[in-house]
This record gives structure tokens, sequence and C-alpha cells, in this order.
């Protein structure tokens, strides 16, 4: 797995540069769920080796949070992969369309392949520490 930690109940109390990611509308609590964070468009969303963080996080909850501590501001986008069946890959039918869970920061629509890293971009600062993204399952 990884070694970023999970989140706590008491986020509140967060040293101020550590990022909070709450991914929800898992639909299962079956595998794990892969965590990319990029700053820059360079290798988004598919090249993790330039992501500045990444992970694998077991699912045991509908609702996760993964702490990033010591994340400088700025901007970042990230993605989210939920691997239902721990094969360590993103599954797609034969026409193209992911038969895994699949998310973005910013939760930009998912149309004719990933959203570009300007539409799931944010801005990590003091005022902006939470950032939510929301699974999509484009296969039921």
């Amino acid at each position: 797995m990884t070694s970023l930690p999970r989140s706590s109940s008491s986020s509140t109390t967060l040293a101020a540069q550590t990022l909070v990611l709450r991914i929800d509308g898992l639909r299962s609590q079956k595998g794990v769920v892969h965590l990319a964070v990029f700053a820059s468009a360079d290798g988004y969303p598919k090249d993790i080796s330039r992501a500045v963080r990444s992970g694998s996080f077991e699912v045991d909850e509908a609702l996760l949070e993964i702490e990033l501590p010591d994340l400088p501001y700025g901007k970042y986008a990230a993605t989210v992969h939920h691997d239902e069946n721990m094969d360590g890959q993103l599954n797609f039918n034969a026409i193209g369309i992911p038969q895994e869970g699949i998310g973005f920061s910013s939760n930009p629509p998912i149309w004719l392949g990933a959203p570009s890293f300007e539409k799931a971009a944010f801005e990590f600062d003091a005022n902006q520490s939470l950032v939510s993204i929301t699974m999509k399952y484009l296969l039921k």
C-alpha cells in the first residue's frame, strides 16, 4: 500500500500544509483506490512517475479521506481510480469505457477521455485544504 496517512476524525487540527482529499461515491468496499496528484499538466493524468504524490488505499468505508502532509501550497490536479478487482490497472470494456470508478479533482464532466489538467486543477492554500472528489462509474 502506501505510507500516506488516512485522515483522522479531527481534521480541523491538521498542519497548515496538509491537504485532505475526500473521496466519496464509492460503490463498494472492495479493492483499493489509487491516487495521483500532479503539479502540472506534465504527465497528467497517466504518468504516475510525474505525480508529486501518489499512493494506494484500501477501501473499507463509503467515504475515504486521505491526508497529504507537507505539500507546498500551489495549483494541483488529482486523479483517483477505484481498482475493485485489485489488478493494479484501470480496466476498460471493448470500446474503451472504464469498467471501474474514476474521479478527478474539481469534479469536471467526463466525456471522451480524462479532463484536462486545467479543468481538474484546484488551488491549495490556507483557505482551501479540503478537496472533495466524487467517484464516477460510467458503466453500471
